[in-house]
């Protein structure tokens, strides 16, 4: 691996790095990833994270119950969250 190529992947990984901290606070919580992907227009990053069940809640269940859910974000060249939505949760 040649010198520009180390210096690429270290500048890909603290953008990735600075996005997933913006991804936590869109979020509110923890959150870590579970698929990256690069892209022509930037990265599609899929996060995981534990939340309370707003489905448990509007029932009226007592105790909280968590969900994990799946979020899709994806971001530009320079690292910036273009769009984000959750995909799915995992009981």
């Amino acid at each position: 691996m040649t010198k520009k190529t180390n210096q690429a992947k270290k500048t890909d990984s603290q953008g990735i790095d600075n996005a997933m901290d913006a991804i936590k606070k869109l979020l509110g919580k923890e959150c870590k990833i579970i698929n990256l992907n690069k892209t022509d227009q930037g990265w599609e990053i899929e996060v995981e994270t534990i939340e309370v069940s707003e489905h448990m809640k509007k029932i009226g269940i007592p105790k909280p119950v968590y969900d994990k859910n799946v979020y899709q974000v994806v971001l530009n060249q320079d690292f910036e969250v273009i769009r984000y939505q959750r995909k799915e949760s995992r009981f």
